[in-house]
């Protein structure tokens, strides 16, 4: 299978949660995509073609993507037994099918993911997540993008999305995947005044305490060293 979609790249990658597996790439526009190798989806024309999942602009250039195990936060900040429970009892459950309370965790616990560095040097990751962090921190970055000033009053939002060579129409908006958290929004969260954070985990169903959880996780699994 492959992208029919000709393509000038830097760099390649894979991630992978449990049995699921994307491939990443960095193209010449700066931006990531990723795609998936699913044979029954309609789209891959059989499995002769790679479904493209998601897409982000990065805004800068990287030509080498490397591989690193995702560490659980379990694992850094539970110093004795009695932390440790209570993380466990405040991670989310998992999805009915999957084992019973422990499947989803043991797919979180083989996590792989990518980091790169830029050639303006900063320094990013970009790693896979479970169904239920995906929505509720999309659901904030959602609230977020929209409540807080951004620089220069410019779009977060807009700035995220997916650029094509001018001849192919620039930015695309119809078919864009929004399926890419950003970091780099998310962690101004941690910076909000106590009022404000109840604000916008009030406003996607969600407590404080569960998003600062979540935060701390993605933090813990951008470890590399």
């Amino acid at each position: 299978a492959k992208d029919y979609d000709p393509t000038p790249v830097y760099a390649t990658g894979l991630i992978s949660r449990g049995g699921a597996m994307a491939f990443v790439c960095h193209d010449d526009r700066q931006n990531f995509q990723w795609f998936q190798y699913a044979p029954k989806d309609g789209a891959s024309r059989g499995g002769n073609k790679l479904v493209p999942r998601a897409d982000f602009h990065l805004g800068c250039t990287t030509t080498k993507l490397r591989p690193h195990w995702c560490r659980s936060s379990l694992l850094v900040h539970s110093s004795t037994p009695g932390s440790t429970l209570v993380s466990l009892k405040n991670q989310d459950p998992s999805p009915a099918g999957f084992g019973g309370n422990s499947g989803g965790r043991r797919e979180d616990e083989s996590r792989f993911a990518v980091h790169y560095g830029t050639c303006d040097g900063s320094f990013g990751t970009v790693l896979p997540v479970s169904e239920q962090v995906f929505w509720r921190l999309s659901a904030l970055q959602s609230v977020m993008s929209n409540a807080l000033e951004s620089a220069c009053a410019l779009s977060d939002r807009a700035w995220r999305m997916y650029r094509r060579t001018p001849r192919r129409g620039g930015c695309r908006s119809q078919d864009r995947k929004k399926s890419v958290l950003d970091g780099g929004l998310l962690v101004r969260f941690v910076d909000l005044s106590r009022r404000e954070q109840s604000d916008l985990a009030g406003s996607i169903g969600s407590t404080v305490h569960l998003i600062l959880d979540n935060l701390l996780e993605l933090e813990c699994a951008n470890m590399v060293v």
